[in-house]
């Protein structure tokens, strides 16, 4: 994702977020500034749940591609040694954990799920 889509992102998101907070507090209130879009204050939860719902689909695809792109950009910045590494023959598993030990990580949930991204970047190497 492009600097300038991420803060576009974020921009839409804060905007977003303020609307939301106030339908939060105004629902059901015949006075509120959604009476000059919609008349009927049945739908004010129902139009909170589905922004808060678009808060949340945003956030975590921008975490995800954050995440993704740290181990991503390891992974290209060593393709030398990655490249060197394979031409030894050495598996993919091999290669996985030899960066998860340089990074520091132990068994455990972190280092599967780390591991398992590893290993499908290098497959895609």
């Amino acid at each position: 994702m492009s600097a300038l889509t991420r803060k576009i992102l974020y921009f839409f998101l804060g905007l977003i977020m303020l609307i939301d907070f106030y339908l939060i507090f105004n629902a059901g209130n015949p006075n509120s500034f959604l009476r000059l879009l919609i008349k009927d204050t049945a739908y004010d939860i129902s139009i909170t749940v589905a922004l808060s719902i678009v808060i949340v689909v945003i956030s975590m695809s921008m975490i995800r591609d954050n995440d993704q792109n740290s181990v991503k950009k390891i992974l290209e910045r060593n393709s030398e040694h990655i490249a060197e590494l394979k031409k030894q023959n050495r598996s993919n598993e091999e290669i996985a954990e030899s960066f998860l030990k340089e990074l520091g990580s132990e068994k455990g949930l972190f280092h599967f799920l780390v591991k398992w991204r590893v290993l499908r970047y290098l497959s895609k190497m």
